[in-house]
């Protein structure tokens, strides 16, 4: 019987460390890919940025807007580049849950052409529910935009291209879920307990170490 423990237990260690190095493995892959597309990653015109663009360190932030740890790191990120000053954050449109999340992301991207993409996003991670067409078009004419033209600029083929561009960089960099972040040119996560002070640490290492992929 004692045998028989003893080789379950060793079995479960072999498959934790299977886990954990599957893991490493698809990290140190992301971060390679990473490294071959720092245009598209640190320096697209087309993504939103919050915080300083000449920041020192850049974050990138694959999302979706109906991502419930999408929305509950947001506040996190945006209090992160208010109190640091120094941080640009790359917020990539990545809808992979839905229709709704897909019209959610256009509407948000033809907002800019209007100037008001940035308060809408932020409007957007605070709703309660499922984030719609319906209620981002609502909240951006409390805001003031042009909602016939948000409409038409939704369908533009320019940002189906956003999107697809979006798409196509997840799955280069193995992108499997949202949210993904890069902190520099490294692969970051951390549990909702830990996410500001473990975001502000990776900030500090980065800064200290240096983004050697031209981040």
């Amino acid at each position: 019987m004692l045998g028989l423990i003893g080789l379950g237990v060793a079995l479960c260690v072999i498959a934790v460390g299977v886990v954990a190095i599957e893991r490493l493995t698809r990290t140190e892959r992301s971060e390679r890919a990473a490294a071959a597309h720092t245009d598209e990653l640190y320096r697209d015109p087309a993504s939103l940025v919050v915080g300083n663009p000449e920041g020192d360190v850049s974050i990138v932030a694959f999302h979706d807007y109906n991502c419930p740890d999408c929305r509950a790191g947001a506040p996190e990120l945006v209090r992160l580049t208010d109190e640091d000053g120094q941080v640009k954050l790359i917020l990539k449109d990545l809808p992979v849950l839905g229709r709704d999340s897909e019209d959610v992301a256009r509407i948000v991207l033809a907002a800019e052409r209007q100037g008001g993409a940035l308060e809408l996003h932020r409007r957007l991670e605070t709703i309660q529910g499922r984030a719609s067409k319906f209620r981002a078009l609502k909240i951006a004419d409390e805001l003031g935009l042009d909602q016939s033209r948000l409409e038409r600029d939704m369908n533009d083929p320019e940002i189906s291209s956003v999107l697809a561009a979006n798409k196509q960089l997840a799955g280069e960099l193995g992108i499997r879920g949202v949210p993904f972040y890069l902190v520099g040119d490294q692969v970051w996560s951390a549990p909702p307990s830990e996410f500001y002070s473990s975001l502000k640490e990776q900030v500090a290492r980065v800064r200290s170490e240096g983004c050697g992929t031209g981040c």
